[in-house]
């Protein structure tokens, strides 16, 4: 079993050194400290965490706010903050909420209860005045989903602009009866892909129905999104693109206009948000905005890490890039 003084050998540093970068000391330059939690790594060096955490009243442990596990953009987006909370000495434990508000002030009070360090919000339907009295005694960092009006750290795409870009794609194809599936939910993100659906289509003076917004339940599940897409594509006057805000709906758009024999993207064309695994599992390959999910995980816990070093930030909202992609889902209008 490695020891601290092998630790010290392997990364060519002092034993004082290594005992400082264990306890976080912030008086270690960060080219050293990276040497070190590399030979730490090498060695699988495990110090006696129990008896350092419980001389300095911490748990080494992170806790992740999910509001529904299952679904499969949170995938790269948890195991980011897994594998970084893992290299800053940290193990990361989820709270699945299902999206309800008391699920989350159950999670929240581990902190109270000292079972966690700090907390990662995937998305909060919390009460803002209750969510920041957990946020001013605790460390707490929104991560793709947030509360624009709540003083935390965060990060996130710009959605407004993304859907933009989408958008601006699909009327450069020549469409004109754009529709929207969006979801029955109050994140940011949500309104905000609206909101830019809408914009997008006032800038041309178009002007399309009110019953081209559908709306999938607020997990984007499968099986609501293709029932909303099926009303949507049973229309006499049927729209010939539909902007989807999540490639899971996306995947139900594409299934219900398949049952109903219209051709994708002959007949409709279909995009997606998130670029999940799912978008290339099947023909054809779902165009959609690709978020930098993993990016987002290893970002939220980097500004976690942060917090619970009471480090001074200069920048508490962080914007990551995201990138539009072309597939076999989209297509030209034609007459």
């Amino acid at each position: 079993m490695a020891t601290i003084k092998d630790v010290a050998k392997e990364a060519k540093v002092s034993v004082a050194t290594v005992s400082r970068v264990l306890n976080d000391k912030e008086t270690v330059k960060p080219e050293t400290q990276e040497k070190v939690l590399k030979a730490i790594e090498k060695l699988n060096f495990e110090p006696n965490l129990l008896a350092r955490n419980f001389r300095k009243n911490e748990t080494r442990v992170v806790l992740i706010v999910a509001p529904n596990i299952t679904n499969p953009y949170y995938a790269h987006i948890l195991t980011g903050i897994g594998d970084t909370a893992g290299t800053l000495g940290y193990s990361a434990l989820i709270y699945n909420t299902s999206g309800k508000p008391e699920k989350e002030k159950e999670a929240l009070d581990m902190l109270a209860k000292k079972r966690a360090d700090g907390a990662i919000l995937l998305a909060s339907t919390m009460d803002r005045s209750l969510l920041m009295q957990y946020a001013n005694d605790y460390p707490m960092v929104q991560c793709s989903e947030y509360d624009e009006k709540a003083d935390l750290p965060r990060v996130s795409i710009d959605n407004y602009r993304a859907t933009r870009e989408l958008m601006t794609y699909l009327l450069q194809l020549g469409h004109t009866k754009i529709a929207t599936i969006s979801s029955k939910n109050p994140y940011i993100s949500t309104m905000e892909r609206q909101r830019a659906y809408e914009d997008a289509l006032k800038d041309k003076s178009m002007k399309v129905p009110k019953s081209y917004t559908v709306f999938a339940d607020r997990d984007y599940s499968f099986n609501s999104a293709k029932k909303a897409a099926m009303k949507l594509l049973s229309m006499k006057n049927r729209p010939t693109a539909v902007f989807c805000i999540s490639d899971t709906i996306a995947l139900g758009a594409i299934s219900a206009a398949k049952e109903l024999n219209i051709r994708v993207p002959e007949d409709l064309t279909v995009t997606g948000f998130d670029d999940v695994e799912d978008t290339t599992m099947f023909h054809p390959y779902i165009s959609t905005v690709k978020q930098p999910c993993y990016k987002l995980g290893v970002q939220s816990m980097k500004l976690l890490y942060d917090c619970i070093r009471k480090k001074e930030m200069k920048e508490k909202h962080h914007i990551l890039k995201h990138q539009f992609i072309e597939r076999e889902s989209s297509g030209p209008h034609t007459t």
